[in-house]
């Protein structure tokens, strides 16, 4: 059947549903309808103070170490990415079976030990340490949880919420990894009511993510903790002492949230960056994440294998029929219902397993998302309804081969796809589901259909939307070690029914070391016991696998490795940190054609994780730069111009056949790699015609072919490179040595840097017979002054070449016919501001419209031009955004820029390569469901959002935004908005698994 067809009926039972379940009511013998499971959104009107307690400082309160510096302990392991001596001591402190950390040089990053853990004098150097005999009691008396506090004083927020890229750029020491952004405690207040007719019920607060450490009170009391970042949690509230039910009584709940460590070598952000959720249910009802119903279909019975957990609060034993029916909304399929009786028992989860046959399943694929509804309900004795979760499924087989790779419904095909890290210009970690969208149809775009959730779970928005567009993944735990086993099972348990999801990964490289190796088989235990079918892997060596990730490895690693393994599947889970900006651009092309090379031998499933296709925050190497330089994409979601080599050799060069493609059409590239203005000797052209044209200045150049190569063509612009510097005899800091092509001679070195514009000095050396050539783009006079005899080299003394003004390369097709073109201008005059949006928008399957449901986003792109319209490259004019009218604030700006300082939540931004972003939030919610709950349980409601009951938005009228800066004609823009639910950021993707006007990269000016 025609998949546009199933998304249309599809779309209202996706678009309505809340992150958990479809409320669903029932009427039976003619009472009025009840609802028997309510979500209620829980993001609005959060009081939030930045800093920590005037009575407690960072950490739990209770690190009472003895220091043990100077000493080596054994029984002690490995916890990975705790860098910093404060946060491997935080990070014990804060778990109670941890007695003994050690941090320093000999023990590599950071070690914990238990009560079995013993220290003694060290001959090996200083390292820093503390030792306790037992963990004292948390404080959590503090001033700003008691229930009496009145926080009127501070700032009313929503969440999701990041307060760490609220704050302004540091240069701290060693801060590299984390964007040199401060990173302290911080709190949240929300006064809420319950309804009276709740009574009775079972109602938990869920967050789906709060970083780093959360420490929860409500009405003062002293709930519970929760120590990873990446997953979720619920709290519950109906058997708080002293919980209040009515209109007239207010409860309080308060959070803590210490961001001051971290659990990455990224920025993590800080804060409830993700969406709470308030529930009610039945005493009897099914338990948090405890429905699954299995993708992968039993070849061996033909059936779906369906495991439901529900728990009891009730009295008694009570009788309950559980029942699960299997339905299609396209109508293709017959429902099909299987039950089960169960006898319930107070404070014991029954789990029940059901298998449903599977005749006449359609698969889910790349090419055929498909998905189906499945609804589980309790029924009572008496047949009333007790509980009901319906969820979205997609049933597909795969297989795993140590031979041959992967397959998924007897197809096989390689992996093409992209790690990530979840942060966003302006954000931070914040990021609004319609840009996962944008981020999601970004990687089709470019032929990725696997996407890697480095290092971290992810939101659960985004792996929804990995479903419904057909992008398999790889989903990842965060810390691994025997403290965290409930970290890995608590992102299986949460994210299992998803058939996107292929694998399970235990850690990443070097985080997966473990000195005794005891973690891997509980980690396996772990995901087994809760979906046996999946595979477990991990980027970097560990034991308890099924799949071997091999990370950044040369072909000759994998042929080691199969050699000695040749049954154990084996994949290229991250390769290619191949660094460049819009701006200060790298030739990356050689770098990203030979690091993905071990994804084509036979027996490797693919590449899967190119690093990356987002920059993101943080891992900038050195200030002044605050964000990575790896992606596809910059930190504001302007393409780089290598991006396109992987719409090249993705996209084009890959059969529209091949069952790992995107079900996107082929499409058309001609990209210029190089600036004008910032050229010395050649021009690198992209293409995916069969010539290629250059026209500098209006004049054409010349013709080449492409011969299909997927490769750029070079066009000599003439004249001799020349490197009249000589730097023979010296050490040049910061070169880089060149691996990609085989080197044996200076001419050859001097050669490579001269087709490169942008390198400047080039040194050959032969050290104990390999010879060595480096290169890069340094400044001879300060970093080529250390002596060293064995190196000769030279640097350009020259500028690039000037007069360049305009670029043109034109593609023709083997008939001579033109198939597209692209344009590039170098120096201009600054003369206007021009708006355009790039999201929501047809151009980037986005949408045509924000849902006014209180947290959609647009992303909206200013552009400097001259007076011809042509975009200013080089001009750095000072951006201001503004709303000038309609439902939206400005939530986050940036530009793309590694180096920009600019406080992401300021209202103007710096023009980089003569573009900036700004951010706009809705501030009405006309959309979400159960949103008249909103209007009963907040206490306050004068904060960033107005909820309208509903039937009743009167603001569904468009957002008009404006873009100015001083001396320049300013820009709008008009963003259209939507009350309905057909326009919410799933059902837009629903609708846009087939984005034929997909044409962002296409058109991109920059």
């Amino acid at each position: 059947m025609d998949l546009r067809g199933f998304a249309a009926v599809f779309l209202f039972l996706m678009g309505l549903s809340c992150v958990l379940a479809t409320p669903v009511t029932f009427e039976k013998d003619g009472a009025e309808a009840v609802a028997v499971r309510e979500c209620v959104p829980f993001d609005y009107n959060w009081r939030f103070r930045y800093g920590h307690a005037p009575d407690g400082g960072p950490g739990p309160g209770n690190a009472d170490f003895t220091d043990i510096s100077g000493q080596e302990c054994t029984n002690v392991d490995h916890n990975p990415n705790r860098y910093a001596r404060g946060d491997c001591e935080t990070a014990c402190a804060y778990n109670p079976d941890c007695m003994v950390w050690q941090s320093g040089a000999l023990s590599g990053n950071c070690l914990h030990g238990g009560a079995d853990a013993v220290c003694s004098s060290s001959k090996h150097g200083q390292q820093d340490g503390g030792q306790r005999k037992t963990a004292q009691p948390m404080k959590t008396d503090y001033k700003f949880a008691a229930k009496s506090f009145n926080a009127i004083d501070w700032k009313i927020v929503n969440t999701p919420h990041d307060f760490v890229v609220t704050g302004d750029f540091v240069s701290m020491p060693w801060d590299y990894h984390h964007a040199f952004l401060p990173r302290n405690v911080s709190w949240y207040r929300k006064e809420f009511h319950l309804p009276s007719d709740w009574k009775g019920s079972h109602i938990t607060v869920y967050f789906e993510g709060v970083f780093h450490v959360a420490q929860i009170w409500v009405n003062g009391q002293y709930v519970q903790m929760h120590t990873c970042g990446y997953t979720g949690f619920t709290v519950r509230l109906d058997n708080v002492t002293g919980i209040l039910y009515g209109n007239d009584s207010t409860n309080v709940i308060a959070v803590r949230v210490d961001a001051t460590f971290g659990s990455g070598h990224w920025y993590e952000g800080g804060g409830i960056y993700r969406r709470t959720h308030l529930i009610r249910t039945n005493p009897i009802h099914f338990t948090h994440d405890g429905v699954f119903i299995s993708p992968e279909v039993n070849v061996t019975t033909k059936t779906i294998d369906v495991s439901v957990e529900l728990e009891s609060f009730s009295t008694g034993s009570p009788k309950v029929l559980v029942s699960c029916t299997i339905s299609d909304p396209a109508g293709a399929m017959s429902n099909i219902t299987a039950k089960m009786a169960v006898t319930m028992e107070a404070g014991h989860p029954q789990t029940v397993r059901i298998a449903i046959p599977a005749s006449n399943i359609q698969l889910w694929s790349i090419k055929k998302p498909y998905l189906y509804e499945a609804s589980v309900v309790i029924e009572g004795a008496d047949g009333s309804i007790l509980d009901t979760h319906t969820v979205s499924v997609g049933f597909r087989q795969t297989h795993w081969s140590g031979a041959s790779g992967f397959s998924m419904n007897g197809n096989a095909f390689k992996f093409r796809g992209f790690s990530h890290h979840n942060s966003f210009t302006g954000v931070g970690t914040a990021i609004p589901d319609r840009i996962h969208l944008f981020r999601a149809q970004a990687s089709r775009a470019v032929g990725g259909s696997f996407w890697r959730m480095s290092h971290n779970p992810y939101l659960p928005a985004l792996y929804d939307f990995l479903d419904v567009l057909g992008i398999i993944s790889w989903d990842e735990n965060r810390d691994y070690g025997l403290e965290y086993v409930g970290a890995m099972h608590d992102m299986v348990k949460r994210d299992r029914n998803h058939p996107s999801i292929v694998v399970w990964s235990y850690c990443n490289e070097v985080e997966c070391e473990q000195i005794y190796n005891k973690t891997g088989p509980q980690f396996r235990i772990a995901a087994k016991s809760l979906d046996p079918q999946r595979p477990t892997a991990a980027n970097g060596p560990t034991n308890g696998l099924d799949i071997q990730g091999l990370s950044h490895a040369k072909n000759t690693s994998f042929e080691d490795f199969h050699q000695q393994y040749p049954d154990m599947p084996l994949v290229l889970s991250e390769c290619c940190s191949c660094e460049t900006q819009r701006l200060l651009r790298q030739d990356t092309t050689t770098c990203m054609h030979d690091q993905n090379s071990p994804g084509l031998l036979p027996y490797v499933a693919g590449s899967l994780g190119v690093w990356t296709l987002f920059d993101y925050y943080g891992e900038s190497h050195e200030w002044p730069s605050v964000t990575s330089s790896f992606g596809n994409f910059d930190l504001a979601g302007f393409p780089k111009p290598h991006v396109y080599w992987y719409v090249l050799n993705w996209m084009v060069m890959i059969d529209s056949l091949d069952k790992g493609r995107p079900p996107l059409p082929v499409p058309d590239v001609t990209r210029i790699l190089d600036l004008p203005n910032l050229i010395y000797h050649s021009v690198a052209v992209l293409s995916s015609g069969a010539e290629v044209e250059l026209s500098v200045n209006g004049k054409v150049l010349g013709r080449q072919p492409t011969h299909g190569s997927g490769e750029p063509v070079l066009f000599n612009l003439g004249g001799e490179c020349v490197f009249a510097v000589n730097v023979s005899g010296v050490y040049c800091t910061g070169l880089k040595r060149v691996t990609e092509v085989n080197v044996t001679t200076p001419t050859e070195c001097k050669a490579i840097c001269c087709q490169d514009n942008d390198c400047s000095v080039w040194q050959f050396s032969v050290w104990k017979g390999t010879p060595f050539c480096s290169t890069g783009n340094v400044d001879p006079t300060t970093e080529c002054v250390k002596p060293n005899k064995i190196r000769v080299g030279g640097a350009r003394s020259g500028h690039p070449k000037s007069g360049i003004h305009d670029l043109k390369a034109v593609s023709y097709d083997s008939h001579g016919h033109m198939t597209s073109s692209h344009t590039l201008h170098g120096a201009k005059d600054a003369a206007a501001i021009v708006l355009s949006l790039d999201v929501p928008s047809q151009s980037t399957g986005t949408g045509s419209a924000l849902a006014l449901d209180g947290h959609d986003a647009a992303l909206v792109r200013a552009s400097v031009v001259d007076e011809s319209g042509a975009l200013a490259t080089y001009s750095t004019a000072n951006i201001t955004f503004r709303v000038l009218s309609g439902p939206a604030r400005l939530i986050g700006v940036g530009n793309g820029d590694d180096n920009c300082h600019q406080n992401a939540k300021s209202d103007h931004v710096p023009a980089y390569g003569g573009l900036a972003r700004g951010i706009f939030q809705v501030t009405t919610d006309c959309v979400s469901e159960n949103r008249d709950y909103v209007l009963q349980i907040d206490a306050e409601h004068d904060g960033q959002t107005k909820v309208y009951p509903p039937g009743n938005c009167t603001e569904v009228t468009a957002i008009r935004v404006q873009g100015s800066s001083p001396g320049l004609q300013s820009g709008s823009l008009i963003i259209p908005v939507s009350s309905s639910a057909n326009d919410l950021p799933l059902n837009t993707a629903i609708k846009s698994v087939f984005p034929e006007n997909y044409t962002y990269l296409r058109d991109f000016d920059g």
